[in-house]
């Protein structure tokens, strides 16, 4: 597990994969399928289809289903934070502090983890897809 990040590091597969998928969609006049998206970012097809399935059931992709379907964004890009991305995304459970055999440690832990957490998200909250777009151009 990386603990810390190197300047060009892109983070977990499945955030900087959805947010380029993001990105892509955004960019697109059409509908694109997963199949072209996959390809345009050097990702697996399935992998993708679970990312986009869970963007879409947050409703920041709309997808068209059949031969001719695809995805596009659910709202407009400037709506879209980076922060809305990872909250549809990540599924872990966190582990009450109260819930382990006690080394005397694990309320301190705690705090650190959920301040990390807080400002982690609340820099996630500053950005938007339509900036990751302008500064991309």
């Amino acid at each position: 597990m990386q603990l810390v990040t190197l300047v060009g590091d892109l983070g977990p597969k499945w955030f900087h994969v959805a947010l380029r998928a993001l990105v892509l969609i955004a960019r697109s006049r059409d509908i694109l399928t997963s199949t072209q998206i996959a390809e345009s970012l050097g990702s697996e097809n399935t992998f993708l289809r679970k990312i986009l399935a869970r963007l879409a059931k947050n409703n920041l992709v709309v997808s068209y289903p059949g031969r001719y379907g695809g995805y596009s964004l659910g709202n407009p890009a400037s709506d879209i934070k980076v922060l809305d991305v990872y909250a549809a995304l990540v599924n872990t459970t966190p582990t009450p502090y109260y819930s382990v055999p006690s080394t005397g440690s694990e309320y301190y832990i705690s705090l650190i983890i959920t301040k990390a957490e807080k400002a982690f998200q609340s820099v996630l909250s500053d950005f938007t897809i339509e900036e990751l777009i302008s500064k991309d151009e």
